[in-house]
């Protein structure tokens, strides 16, 4: 994947605004930063830790920091909420110009900020017998890579997966235990689920639709048609090509032909959902617990549905541990040790056990521990079985601007303001002018 000397804020905002990577510009150039960790007098450390997860997951979050702080005495971690993705970006980005900045952070699009100079290669930790890759799914270490290096450390990832309202598959007819399994279905079982229930010749309960980062499902479908999101150069999106065509033009019949999803109202799908106003959902797997917490129904998951006749692609996303570089040798240790045990095994279970979140150790499926908490939340095991499809989208400069024009394709054949080739090319002429904007190496 390829790798650029700098990177911008404007970029970087964006692009966690939507939870994926970065791109845009002017561009910042790499910069001298001190860390805000510190030493006392009796050789004590503290460490400052951003973190971007809120509500129960949050909490999960800080139980971990507390476990951290009570299994020594040498290091003690502050643990700072700084808001979700693109909020705390932005004050990490703040932290790097100012040169003072926290000592880990936990956020998306981790690996870009390589390219400030900021953090260091979590590489640098791992090898040699400083933690054992091998145990950890491969696509989370290509997740943390970008330019060819390793830059963060795998933490909470999610998978897309389908939703889908039990009670309303029973009522029209349809099996809750045989959710779709490819697209087809889904329309099929889309046109049984719209509905007009109080016949006033307007539909008030939609067959499917998706939460609103529609560049992660639309992508979704790109890679399971066989199309690709950027060559491996990085210096071309590839999403005008007719597999990805396809693909919209699938997205754009279930809105104006097969008439079973809303035009535009992606951030209202969620509460539709749950208000039982929507058969199927497309959305983050790290919703599992609380979409059967506030729903009223009974809630089935299921891996999202493929293209007939092939196997699904599924584009993992989330958030990492990053170890911002320290002007002394002894804290930069210090937040690595940290890093390693909120990244450990038995950290990952309960992070996985208590949130939704993936496991990022293949070996902790078998566990006895992991085995009873699937036993007890059977909806999980959509997500986990997702891992056997999962893929990395390549980091490219351009990744954000990228991700923002795909949900403007979206918008744009949902509302029928252009044909879905048009709205590709479109899309595409905006990211090649983002890339050739970028600071060349």
């Amino acid at each position: 994947m390829p790798g650029k000397t700098s990177i911008s804020l404007v970029g970087l905002v964006i692009v966690l605004l939507i939870g994926a990577a970065c791109g845009g510009s002017p561009a910042v150039e790499k910069t001298e930063v001190s860390s805000s960790g510190s030493i006392d007098q009796n050789g004590k450390i503290t460490l400052e830790f951003w973190y971007s997860l809120g509500g129960d997951t949050g909490k999960v979050v800080e139980a971990l920091v507390s476990q951290f702080n009570e299994s020594q005495s040498e290091v003690t971690v502050n643990p700072t909420y700084q808001g979700e993705y693109a909020a705390i970006m932005a004050k990490i980005w703040a932290a790097i110009s100012s040169g003072k900045t926290p000592n880990v952070a936990q956020l998306g699009a981790a690996p870009l900020l390589g390219e400030t100079g900021a953090i260091v290669p979590i590489s640098d930790y791992l090898e040699p017998g400083g933690f054992d890759r091998s145990q950890v799914w491969d696509v989370f270490w290509q997740y943390n890579t970008a330019g060819g290096t390793l830059w963060s450390m795998p933490f909470n990832n999610s998978v897309p997966v389908l939703y889908y309202n039990r009670d309303l598959f029973a009522a029209a007819g349809l099996d809750p235990d045989q959710p779709p399994q490819t697209w087809d279905q889904v329309i099929e079982y889309g046109k049984q689920l719209t509905r007009d229930t109080d016949n006033n010749n307007e539909i008030d309960q939609w067959g499917i639709n998706t939460h609103e980062n529609t560049h992660w499902y639309l992508s979704t479908l790109f890679l399971g048609n066989g199309a690709q999101i950027v060559n491996p150069e990085g210096t071309e999106v590839l999403y005008d090509s007719p597999e990805a065509v396809q693909m919209l033009q699938l997205w754009s019949d279930l809105v104006n032909v097969e008439k079973i999803m809303p035009p535009n109202q992606h951030s209202e799908a969620r509460a539709d959902f749950l208000a039982g106003k929507l058969g199927m959902l497309l959305n983050s797997s790290s919703s599992i617990f609380s979409m059967e917490r506030d729903a009223s129904f009974k809630v089935g998951v299921a891996v999202i549905p493929a293209v007939a006749g092939r196997e699904p692609v599924i584009p993992i996303g989330g958030g990492s541990l990053v170890i911002l570089k320290q002007e002394d040798e002894k804290i930069q240790q210090a937040a690595w040790e940290f890093v390693r045990f909120m990244a450990s095994e038995e950290s990952a279970l309960e992070l996985a056990t208590k949130t939704g979140y993936l496991p990022i150790y293949s070996d902790l499926l078998d566990s006895p521990e992991f085995k009873a908490y699937l036993s007890e939340h059977p909806n999980v095991k959509a997500s986990t079985q997702s891992l056997d499809y999962a893929v990395s989208i390549p980091e490219f400069s351009a990744l954000g601007t990228s991700d923002s024009a795909l949900r403007g394709a979206v918008e744009q054949v949902e509302l029928g303001e252009a044909d879905p080739r048009q709205a590709l090319e479109a899309a595409k002429a905006a990211v090649q002018q983002s890339i050739q904007e970028q600071p060349q190496p």
